[in-house]
């Protein structure tokens, strides 16, 4: 009798040591878990979509700090395999879904990073730990008092792909907009730079027969030769959608063209303003978007200054591995 009820304690301890190595997170392992369908993977597709560009740089960034990182897509919702990775990020981005992948694993650290509000579907922040956002509005007026755990995270940049380019009449603008038309009702400081009559360039979808003749330049421009653009024309032109203006949430645009040492002008935003003093001009009229494109043009010695404020204040708080580091406390801390 002795030896069955050793027995059965030895295959005891050995299940439960089993199950335990079964069940062991690994929290140096990280899966993003991307609102992207797999084909940004295929030849068609690849490095045209923004969720994947932000991902990539992300990847980039806890790499940077000897993370192991996967993705998983859109399609991988429904069967999704986490493996053994200790924290996963869910990007809620343009895509629109109403809950996450089901995950039953405890102990494992699931995040969900908002950083597009449109089609937002509250229950889901009922199945993460942690709720963290580029809007310190949102955090304040709708995630705390909904009771959750939330971090300010800012978007970001890569400088090792955003960077100063040498300066070449290739890639020279007098003033340039990259970006679509996908309100089909223009952009704003596209439709102020026609009527200031300036000398201006537009890659980007959906412009076609909107815009004087001449101005569209192409649909689109590869985001690693970006850098290069951004950092030969004279002004870029930045405007914000009116749910990012509401929230708060500041243009990538301004992250990867300051730093590429580009000048940027921009839609007013106390959030930009808050972190970047008067080395981002804005503008919040008509009136002062056509006498700052007229001043910063034929003010290159001002131009420069302010290139260079803006860039050290990017290059040291709104980088990939800046935005990795704050995630890696959250993984830490949570």
């Amino acid at each position: 009798m002795k030896k069955i009820i050793c027995f059965l304690v030895l295959v005891f301890i050995g299940l439960a040591s089993w199950l335990l190595f079964v069940n062991r997170l690994d929290y140096g392992k990280i899966v993003i878990v991307l609102p992207s369908s797999k084909l940004v993977s295929s030849p068609f597709f690849y490095k045209k979509d923004g969720d994947f560009f932000l991902a990539n740089d992300l990847k980039s960034g806890f790499e940077n700090l000897g993370y192991e990182v996967e993705y998983r897509f859109r399609e991988d919702y429904n069967d999704i395999k986490l493996g053994d990775a200790g924290n996963v990020i869910y990007l809620k981005g343009y895509y629109n879904f109403e809950k996450l992948p089901k995950d039953d694993v405890k102990g494992r650290k699931n995040i969900l990073y908002i950083y597009y509000v449109e089609g937002l579907h509250l229950n889901i922040l009922d199945e993460v730990d942690v709720v963290v956002s580029g809007s310190k509005r949102l955090i304040d007026e709708s995630l705390k008092p909904l009771g959750k755990i939330t971090y300010y995270v800012p978007q970001f940049t890569n400088p090792e792909r955003f960077k100063p380019y040498e300066k070449t009449d290739k890639f020279a603008h007098e003033v340039l907009f990259v970006g679509s038309d996908n309100s089909n009702k223009g952009r704003e400081c596209v439709n102020f730079a026609v009527d200031t009559g300036a000398n201006f360039d537009v890659y980007g979808k959906f412009w076609d027969g909107k815009l004087p003749a001449g101005v569209l330049k192409g649909g689109y421009i590869d985001n690693d030769e970006l850098y290069k653009h951004y950092s030969n024309a004279k002004i870029v032109l930045n405007d914000h959608r009116r749910d990012m203006k509401y929230f708060g949430f500041i243009s990538n645009r301004i992250y990867d063209v300051t730093a590429s040492g580009g000048f940027i002008l921009s839609d007013y935003m106390p959030e930009i303003e808050e972190v970047y003093g008067d080395s981002i001009v804005m503008y919040k009229n008509y009136d002062e978007f056509k006498q700052k494109i007229d001043y910063y043009l034929s003010h290159e010695d001002e131009r420069v200054e302010l290139i260079e404020k803006a860039r050290k204040i990017t290059l040291e708080n709104f980088t990939n591995v800046k935005v990795a580091q704050i995630f890696d406390n959250i993984f830490k801390n949570e």
